[in-house]
Parts: structure tokens; C-alpha cells; sequence
């Protein structure tokens, strides 16, 4: 039988917030609110993470570890390509994400298939960074939505395991939201030597319903189990990490670049939630529950060409530590207490290419294409619905428009083409005989990103 999950949260409002240039410090702080405030979290590229930040990155398929680009690129890739941008530049990015999640799933006869009904995802991003053209040091930092996945299907009778319950979980929803807050600092060693750090602070979101990492409340009948596991609405939990990064100018047209970033360790999140079970004595009684989700580590290498001021390439190669990183690497149902220890995500690999081209002086095109690994295997499918992140294909596309001396436009779009997975159905006494489940995801986007250079 599945496992009985309880009803659903309810459903976050799409909400669009209007902007206009109002100065950099109003604009700042409106980005700053828009980065812990964005609606709903974005199912990602390359796990759990967007493939790039701002339009400028993303267009090039997320390469740059080696380009001094932009600040948002830098600040996300590479701390010490803070040595190679001059002047004071502000950058302030919002990102529309309209994903197209399913599930399907089969016990014996009976089949159905759903459709994801999340509203689209806003991403915002700021950065800031400072570097006199005299001096040896420089400095950035800023508030970065970098990672995140939802999922939210209805209940549907059709669909065994989103029937109503208790024969099925019902509505399946999920919300992970990931700020990353870079504070970067690069030394220009040589004029052909960077080298760059940053203490990153972070705060994620996370909710669900229902939720198998936590234990179920489960009563015996005559046909087995009967269990139901807790729903918990939203809780944040601050964490912490580090960045070091190097960029060589090999010469005038080659750049080498690397990066590593630690494992962003979060305070356990901790929900006030109820007991699940009507048909226990104890329903409806207040429960702790606790569960420590880290983001992975990563390491990156990065080539640059630039053989003229009108054209560049990128090539980044990376490593998503996500096997040994706390609540993604753990696999599998704890049989002293039903829940899920987690997804049991792989390790991946991802490699992006970009090309950037000055057609005009004030006409920048951009394009790129992003490769990743699937960090879910098919045996873990059932495991990892609440967080769909099998990507493995982008495309991107953009545009960049000086409007002025002080003040760029970016403009980029992207598709991450569909990609499907499936696997067996669990109870908590392991695989379903004859039961099976499926999910595929794609999604695009359209990123706007303004610049501002104020010396």
C-alpha cells in the first residue's frame, strides 16, 4: 500500500511586484526585499541550482569561472574576477521561470497523470562591486537567489498516488528557497595573478506536505499500516560557507580560472507541527520536528579566449558534491521509524560553453549551451519528487544593450529541455510489486538584468 499523507498547505499567491529606477540605494534595498521575499522557488538547472545569475551569465550557459564579466557572474563564480572589473557597478537581476512538471504513476490497472499547478517562479539577484584601477585590492558582495525547487500537484483521484487519502498522498507540494550572501574580497598579486575569497552567508526556506523525512503515525489494520506523515509550512534557518577562487591571464588572449566552495552548512530547520493520524489517540497534538539540509560543495575550472575586444569564449567544467552533503546524499526509509533519510542524490558533473560577440558598440549577443548529470537515479525517483532536479540540457540565449555611459541592459532566455525519470513506488515495507512512478520536468526563462557603472 502507499504511505497515507495528510492534506495541503495552502497555496502561495503569485505576486508581481512593479519596479522602476529610483536611485541605487531605493533599488537596493527593493532587490534586497525581493531576494528573502520572491514568491515561489524556481525548480533549477544543475541540481537544485540555477545553471547561471543574471542575464549576462546565464546567456553564456552559466561559463565564466575564467571571464571577468559582470558582477553577478563573478560574485557567483569566482571571487577573485572582482580584480579584473575597474570602477563601482551595481547590477540588479529579476528572472521569470515558468516550469512544466508531471507525474505519472501505475498500482496493477490503474494509471493517471498530473500536471504541476505552481505559478511561475521569481528570482531576483543584486550585486556590488568596487575596484580602483590603481589599487591591488577589490570588493563585492551581494544578495544572490542561486537554488531552489517546488513542486505543487493537486490531488487527482485519476493518479494512485495522488488519490485522496487515505489510499494516496493527496496534493503534493514542496517550496526550497536558496540566498546566497557573498561577501568577496580579490588581491591583484600580478598583473597577471588574482586571487579571491568570500564568506558566504546564507538563509533557505523550506515547506512541505507532506513531508517523509519526518517519522509517520502509522495504526495497524487487518490490511497492514495505515500511516499518515505531518505537513510543516515554511521555516527558514541560516547557514554558512566559504569561496576561494584564482584567475590566471596566461596571456593576452588566454585566461585560466578555478573556484572552490565549501558546503554551506544550515542550522537544523524546525517546524511546530501536529500529529497526522485521525485514527490515533494522540491526532491533532503538537510535534517537533527537526530535519539538517546542506548545500554541496563545488569545484570549478574555467578557460577564457578572447582573441579580440569583440569576442569571447567561455568553457567551465564543475563538480556538485551532492553524495556526502546532509539531506540530499542519504537515501533509503529508516525502518526503526518510517521516514525518509532523503533523496539519495549522486554526485554531478556540469560543463558549459559560452560565446559572447560585440556586434556594435553598444550591441552585445550572447549565446550558450549547458550540459549537466542527472543526480537522481531511477531507484530513487519515488524519493525525490518533492525536488525534481534532473535536468540535463540548456540552451541559452541573449542580449546586451548599452543604453548609455552609465547604464547597461541585459536582456537573456533559456529553455532546459525535458527530461524524464522513473522508478518503483515504495511502501514502508519497501518496493510496490507492479507499481511504478514517473516525472518529468522542463522549464524556460527570461531574465532582465540593469547595470550600472557610477564612476
Amino acid at each position: 500500500m502507499l504511505d497515507r499523507r495528510p492534506g495541503a498547505p495552502r497555496r502561495p499567491a503569485s505576486r508581481t511586484l512593479p519596479a522602476r529606477l529610483f536611485g541605487p540605494l531605493g533599488a537596493c534595498a527593493l532587490i534586497a526585499l525581493m531576494a528573502v521575499a520572491a514568491p515561489r522557488p524556481a525548480a533549477a538547472g544543475n541540481g537544485h541550482f540555477l545553471h547561471g545569475v543574471g542575464a549576462v551569465n546565464s546567456a553564456l550557459g552559466g561559463a565564466g569561472v575564467a571571464l571577468p564579466n559582470d558582477a553577478l557572474g563573478a560574485l557567483a563564480l569566482n571571487p577573485s574576477l572582482l580584480g579584473r572589473l575597474d570602477g563601482y557597478q551595481f547590477q540588479f537581476s529579476l528572472e521569470n521561470v515558468d516550469q512544466q512538471n508531471a507525474v505519472e504513476s501505475h498500482v496493477g490497472p490503474f494509471s493517471g497523470r498530473t500536471e504541476d499547478e505552481g505559478d511561475d517562479a521569481a528570482v531576483p539577484a543584486f550585486g556590488w562591486t568596487h575596484h580602483k584601477q590603481d589599487s591591488r585590492f577589490a570588493f563585492g558582495m551581494g544578495f544572490l537567489g542561486l537554488a531552489g525547487f517546488s513542486v505543487d500537484y493537486p490531488q487527482d483521484g485519476t493518479n494512485p498516488i495522488l488519490a485522496p487519502q487515505p489510499r494516496g498522498f493527496g496534493r503534493l507540494y514542496s517550496s526550497y528557497q536558496y540566498l546566497k550572501i557573498p561577501f568577496a574580497v580579490a588581491y591583484r598579486a600580478s598583473d597577471r595573478l588574482s586571487l579571491g575569497a568570500s564568506l558566504n552567508l546564507a538563509r533557505a526556506t523550506l515547506a512541505g506536505d507532506p513531508v517523509g523525512f519526518a517519522a509517520p503515525d502509522c495504526n495497524p489494520t487487518p490490511g497492514g499500516l495505515v500511516c499518515f506523515f505531518p505537513r510543516v509550512d515554511a521555516d527558514s534557518a541560516m547557514g554558512h560557507g566559504l569561496q576561494v577562487g584564482a584567475h590566471f591571464q596566461a596571456n593576452p588572449a588566454f585566461a585560466l580560472g578555478f573556484s572552490y566552495t565549501t558546503e554551506t552548512k544550515f542550522e537544523d530547520f524546525e517546524w511546530n507541527s501536529t500529529h497526522a493520524n485521525p485514527n490515533l489517540p494522540n491526532f491533532g497534538t503538537a510535534r517537533k520536528i527537526k530535519f539538517e539540509l546542506g548545500a554541496p560543495a563545488v569545484a570549478a575550472l574555467g578557460l577564457a579566449w578572447t582573441p579580440s575586444p569583440k569576442l569571447a569564449v567561455a568553457l567551465d567544467a564543475k563538480r556538485f558534491f551532492y553524495s556526502s552533503t546532509p539531506g540530499f546524499g542519504d537515501s533509503g526509509i529508516n525502518p526503526a521509524t518510517g521516514a525518509i533519510r532523503g533523496p539519495g542524490w549522486e554526485d554531478i558533473d556540469v560543463f558549459a560553453l559560452g560565446i559572447q560577440y560585440a556586434a556594435t558598440p553598444k550591441i552585445t549577443l550572447r549565446g550558450g549551451y549547458n550540459k549537466s548529470d542527472n543526480p537522481i537515479p531511477d531507484a530513487q525517483t519515488f524519493f525525490s519528487l518533492f525536488a525534481p532536479g534532473i535536468f540535463e540540457n540548456h540552451a541559452t540565449a541573449g542580449l546586451g544593450y548599452q543604453v548609455g555611459e552609465k547604464l547597461r541592459l541585459d536582456l537573456a532566455y533559456y529553455r532546459a529541455f525535458k527530461n524524464e525519470a522513473s522508478g518503483p513506488l515504495f511502501a514502508l515495507s519497501g518496493p510496490i510489486p507492479g507499481a511504478g512512478v514517473q516525472q518529468e520536468i522542463a522549464l524556460e526563462s527570461i531574465i532582465l538584468t540593469l547595470s550600472f557603472h557610477l564612476d
